[in-house]
């Protein structure tokens, strides 16, 4: 699998954030995919194709880095966008391909030469979302405002501890 986005890529010790790094990178992980499913539950997709990407995320933790990577045919036309143009693919099909009308009615219709040779079967194209940059921008302004008081609790309680 190919990484989608990486979140951080800057070593973590110099520069915005001091302290353990693995906890920032943890703390930062979690929301960073709570923000991104968020996100993506506000999408006009069905309940079923939500679920099916939140399933296919996983986000890891690298060295000084956070990396998403999604597992899904779908993830790359919805964050990169589509360009309208005929959906050949369907010529495979030998069922009827069922649609999904307006009013929530699902009808069948089959791919025949003929009716792409009439300029049926045009995917209308879909623009980008920033569904990922708006995740991690909202991730990062939480690390920037959150970590460093999450990090002085932390070295506090471990300094009481020894």
């Amino acid at each position: 699998m190919k990484p989608v986005a990486v979140i951080y890529k800057k070593p973590l010790t110099q520069g915005e954030f001091q302290g353990d790094v693995e906890t920032v990178l943890k703390r930062l992980k979690g929301q960073f995919l709570r923000r991104l499913r968020v996100t993506l539950q506000q999408s006009a997709f069905s309940r079923a194709a939500k679920m099916t990407l939140s399933k296919a995320m996983r986000v890891e933790v690298k060295k000084s880095s956070i990396v998403l990577t999604v597992n899904h045919p779908a993830w790359r036309p919805l964050v990169e966008g589509q360009r309208r143009g005929p959906m050949v693919w369907l010529k495979k099909s030998r069922t009827p391909i069922p649609i999904v009308t307006e009013t929530g009615k699902v009808i069948f219709r089959a791919a025949t030469a003929k009716s792409f040779k009439d300029g049926k079967w045009v995917h209308p194209g879909r623009k980008p979302t920033d569904i990922v940059e708006k995740a991690r921008r909202e991730a990062r302004e939480w690390a920037k405002k959150k970590l460093p008081d999450l990090l002085r609790q932390e070295i506090a309680r471990t300094l009481q501890g020894k």
